[in-house]
């Protein structure tokens, strides 16, 4: 990976009320950027007019295609708080976020997307006086969704605000994204925490792993400081396309749970993840080689979380054993059938004449489950 930095003396002069810098801490911006020299101006300009002015900016190129490193090196030339790195390969928006955590400087560190930005000038400000007043770990806020025409504000859970600590029981309460936290750079140092490379979905990884390595004592906010920008060819517009990253997704934090002794932190819980990829139409499109490949993964999966039969159907699906029933026109047949459950949410498998025909199919999958 080749690294640049692009040095300035040239100090960008906000035009908003700013504060003396030495009494607050260092809080590093670290932004991933792929193909968005549309929307980078108006993201960079909503970091650096921040009232909370104590920031290092690190702007990530994960290899973009397009100009956006000409107007990011634009804008350090104004403002020696800006940083350019770029990555000599492609390794998503994970790996350029861990290229950005191994280059941050600060106590402090938080995410943007480079297409979107802040809506209010004063949120690095809020958010990190509420992590000093408090003493806590990780600092929430709430965010908006821009469809261009309109935007939507989107409220966090009731059930958690405020000053909580956040651990195996409600952190699904608080959207994975980390776009909407400022964290303590030593916790994510210290637990060794990283982003999936190279997969989507990278989100929930990091999350699941920082909450079983620190369960952060966190403060909530419900205010509207971030846009997330709702557009065509963003990773939630594509992801029936990568839908299958959620078997490696899972595969990555049941490895970061076994190597810090955690295995039976999430339970069963840990399942969920799964249930995207289970009831996938994907899997019609699936050569029998990829097909197999899953099947393993799930496997894996699946064994660590737990053999219960009934917390497999209640979390994933009764569709996943699709994927390990080796004859096609079973499978099919299996598949449209479940369909037709689909109204209880595959939570009581109620057996028809066809079941009773695959009895021994999936008496089979589920020791082979069991044993494998």
């Amino acid at each position: 990976m080749e690294i640049k930095f692009i040095k300035t003396d040239i100090v960008y002069r906000n035009t908003a009320k700013l504060m003396d810098i030495k009494m607050y801490n260092l809080l590093s911006v670290i932004i991933p950027v792929y193909n968005t020299a549309t929307y980078i101006k108006e993201c960079l300009e909503s970091i650096i007019n921040q009232t909370y002015s104590n920031i290092e900016i690190i702007c990530v190129d994960d290899c973009s295609p397009d100009n956006s490193a000409e107007i990011i090196k634009e804008y350090a030339a104004k403002d020696n708080r800006i940083k350019y790195i770029r990555h000599t390969e492609n390794k998503f928006q994970g790996g350029a976020r861990n290229t950005g955590i191994q280059a941050a400087n600060g106590k402090y560190i938080t995410f943007v997307d480079s297409d979107d930005y802040l809506l209010d000038m004063d949120c690095y400000k809020n958010a990190v006086d509420n992590l000093e007043k408090y003493d806590a770990d990780i600092s929430i806020f709430s965010f908006a969704e821009d469809y261009g025409n309109k935007k939507t504000n989107h409220s966090l859970s009731k059930s958690v605000k405020g000053l909580c600590r956040l651990n195996s029981t409600n952190f699904t309460k608080v959207l994975c994204v980390p776009w909407n936290k400022i964290f303590k750079l030593d916790d994510i140092k210290k637990h060794n925490l990283t982003f999936p490379e190279k997969l989507k979905f990278e989100d929930e990884a990091f999350w699941y792993k920082y909450v079983a390595a620190v369960e952060p004592k966190a403060y909530v906010e419900n205010k509207y400081y971030y846009a997330y920008r709702i557009r065509s060819g963003s990773t939630m517009d594509t992801r029936d396309k990568y839908i299958y990253h959620y078997l490696d997704i899972t595969l990555d934090i049941i490895s970061y749970l076994q190597s810090t002794g955690k295995e039976n932190y999430y339970g069963s819980a840990l399942l969920n993840l799964l249930y995207s990829p289970a009831v996938s139409d994907e899997i019609y499109n699936l050569s029998e080689e990829d097909r197999k490949t899953a099947a393993d993964k799930f496997y894996k999966c699946i064994n660590f979380a737990g053999q219960n039969i009934k917390d497999i159907n209640e979390r994933v699906g009764a569709r996943v054993y699709a994927y390990f029933i080796e004859n096609k026109f079973i499978r099919e047949k299996y598949i449209e059938e479940i369909k037709k459950l689909s109204k209880i949410k595959y939570k009581i498998l109620k057996p028809n004449l066809f079941f009773y025909k695959l009895k021994r199919e999936i008496n089979r999958i589920i020791l082979q489950i069991k044993n494998r």
